[in-house]
C-alpha cells in the first residue's frame, strides 16, 4: 500500500509537470485543446466518484452520503476563499489576477495535497479501488498544470512561475506521503468518510471547474470526450470487477 501512493503519487504529480512542459512547448496550443482533455477528465471523474469512491464509503460508514454533501460544500467554500480552479481561469484575459498569484498559488498547492491524500486512502481500502483514485487524480492534474503554469506566467517571471507550478506538482506525492501515517491507526467508519470526502472532491472539481469547459466552446466534441471519459472508465471498473 505504501509504495503504490508513493508510485501513483508521483505518476500524479509528474502529470502535472507534463502539462507545465506542455505549456512551455507551445502555449498557445495548450490552452487551446484543454477543454478538450478537461470533458474527458470531467467523465471520468464523476464515474469514478458514482461507481467506486460513493458505494464504497457507504459500506465502511453508515452516514458517507452526508461526508459527500458536506466535502462538496466544503471544497466550493475552500474555492471560493483561495480562488482556485482546475481549469475555467485559463481563459481570463491578461491582467485580471495579477495580484491574486500568491492566493492561486496556495489554492492550488493545498489541491494537490489533497490529490496524493485521496490516493493514499484509495489504497488503505483496496488495490482496485487506489488505482482508479489514482486515475481520476492523474487524469486532471494534467489540466491543472497547464492551469497553474500559464496563469502564473502572467504575473511573474518565467523562473519563479517554473518554480511555483514544479512545487505544485510535487505535493500530490507529499500528500500521500503525508497521509500514510495516520491511515495505520484509522477506523473502518473513518475511512469510510475519507473515501467520502474524496468523492466530494472528484464531484465538485467536476462539476465547478471541467464541466462547465464543455459549455463554452465546441459544445458537440466536448459532450464525446465528456462521454468517452464516463464511458471509458465505466468500462474499466467492470472489466476489474
Amino acid at each position: 500500500m505504501v509504495l503504490n501512493s508513493l508510485i501513483y503519487g508521483s505518476i500524479a504529480g509528474a502529470a502535472t509537470l507534463l502539462g507545465i512542459m506542455v505549456v512551455m512547448w507551445k502555449r498557445d496550443i495548450a490552452v487551446k485543446y484543454s477543454h478538450y482533455i478537461n470533458s474527458f477528465a470531467a467523465g471520468a471523474l464523476i464515474t469514478i466518484a458514482l461507481t467506486h469512491l460513493v458505494p464504497e464509503s457507504i459500506e465502511l460508514a453508515s452516514n458517507a452520503l452526508l461526508g459527500v454533501l458536506l466535502s462538496f460544500l466544503a471544497f466550493y467554500l475552500l474555492e471560493t476563499a483561495l480562488v482556485f480552479h482546475s481549469g475555467s481561469e485559463i481563459h481570463y484575459e491578461r491582467g485580471e489576477r495579477h495580484s491574486k498569484a500568491p492566493v492561486l498559488f496556495s489554492g492550488l498547492f493545498l489541491h494537490s495535497l489533497i490529490d496524493g491524500f485521496i490516493i493514499a486512502v484509495g489504497f488503505e481500502v483496496s488495490a482496485e479501488l487506489g488505482l482508479f483514485a489514482a486515475s481520476g487524480v492523474i487524469l486532471h492534474e494534467l489540466p491543472e498544470g497547464v492551469t497553474s503554469f500559464a496563469l502564473l506566467l502572467r504575473s511573474m517571471s518565467r523562473k519563479t512561475a517554473l518554480g511555483l507550478s514544479i512545487a505544485v506538482a510535487l505535493a500530490t506525492p507529499v500528500g500521500a506521503l503525508i497521509a500514510l501515517g495516520p491511515l495505520n491507526a484509522i477506523t473502518e467508519t473513518g475511512l469510510g468518510m475519507m473515501m467520502a470526502v474524496a468523492a466530494g472532491s472528484f464531484l465538485y472539481v467536476a462539476a465547478s471547474d471541467l464541466i462547465p469547459e464543455t459549455h463554452e466552446k465546441n459544445a458537440i466534441p466536448n459532450a464525446i470526450f465528456l462521454l468517452i471519459g464516463a464511458g471509458l472508465l465505466y468500462f474499466l471498473s467492470i472489466l476489474f470487477k
